[in-house]
């Protein structure tokens, strides 16, 4: 039984329930859906003005959800497929719109407390830039695979997620719910505790001298401007959206999702996991307990869906004709 076969079967509408019966009037009436939908866009327009960044995002989830929902093949089954990109956008520049607003109650002492005591009562993030010998304006070599190591949170969870698009259809959806999940469950927590970041700490007097790596490295290739996002402005990043690290989250997402079936890659995945952790400390980008608490957030989302698929392809094995 083919998976769009599957995906329409009775015994799965039956489990969706209203939200079957939803979908089925949004497509079924699409044009009136979304005539309706930019009509109140419109209205909501001129009364109010202007919207922010992101409820501009949040508008284009909208209006992709219900252009494209049900459709099977063509660029509006692609555009659904690659939905939970913006909708990670979206999800993040929400929270960062608050920044200004946590700043205040940002916490930095349980998570700088946590540190310490489990590694001898220096957080590790000064213990490695006093090592390496971290000083303002000075740029390492090894300070630009950092610098490497920290964007690649942008770009390998991409890649590897595309190839899984051209090459396995149905877990490219599972991996892309597995990292929607785990990154909204980030943000609002971003949310209900902002938290500090070391470098951030050593500005407010909690934490000795530290440098921000990232920061560091693109003043030194002269981008003052992109620099200048890693400087604490709230305006394209948000400074305290640091608990759980979603930078440690992803790739140990990653390492879970391919564990089972990827016997050489999985190496590469677990190096890839402590390379990182060795970014994110030595670059003051996050403690120690950030990084475990978001490898904690990606092992409850990737149990709990694990455990759903199980019974969800298990009743649908049981319900599947055998002639």
């Amino acid at each position: 039984m083919t998976q769009d076969a599957l995906s329409s079967s009775p015994v799965r509408n039956v489990d969706a329930g209203t939200g079957v019966a939803m979908l089925d009037v949004v497509v079924r009436h699409r044009r009136t859906v979304v005539s309706a939908y930019l009509a109140v866009s419109l209205g909501a327009l001129a009364g109010t003005g202007a919207p922010d960044r992101p409820t501009v995002l949040w508008w284009l989830v909208g209006l992709g959800a219900i252009t494209c929902v049900g459709a099977e093949r063509g660029v509006r089954r692609f555009i659904m497929n690659w939905l939970p990109v913006l909708i990670i956008a979206a999800g993040y520049d929400t929270v960062r719109a608050q920044a200004p607003n946590l700043l205040g109650r940002a916490i930095v002492r349980p998570q700088l407390h946590f540190d310490e005591t489990l590694f001898g009562g220096v957080a590790p993030t000064v213990r490695l830039q006093r090592l390496l010998g971290v000083r303002t304006g000075v740029v390492h070599w090894w300070d630009y695979l950092v610098w490497l190591g920290y964007l690649s949170h942008f770009g390998v969870t991409l890649v590897i997620t595309a190839f899984l698009y051209v090459t396995n259809r149905e877990r490219f959806r599972r991996l892309a719910a597995l990292i929607v999940t785990v990154s909204l469950a980030g943000f609002v927590t971003y949310f209900v505790v902002p938290a500090v970041p070391p470098w951030l700490a050593s500005r407010q007097g909690a934490l000795p001298h530290t440098t921000r790596i990232v920061q560091q490295v693109w003043a030194h290739l002269g981008l003052t401007g992109i620099a200048k996002i890693f400087d604490g402005s709230t305006q394209f990043a948000n400074p305290v959206a640091a608990l759980p690290s979603l930078h440690a989250a992803w790739p140990f997402m990653l390492l879970l999702f391919f564990w089972p079936t990827a016997r050489r890659g999985r190496w590469a995945l677990l190096a890839y996991n402590l390379f990182m952790c060795f970014v994110l400390l030595y670059g003051a980008e996050h403690y120690a307990a950030d990084i475990m608490l978001g490898w904690v957030y990606a092992i409850i989302v990737f149990v709990a869906f694990t455990r759903y698929w199980a019974r969800r392809d298990a009743r649908t094995s049981t319900a599947a004709p055998t002639g």
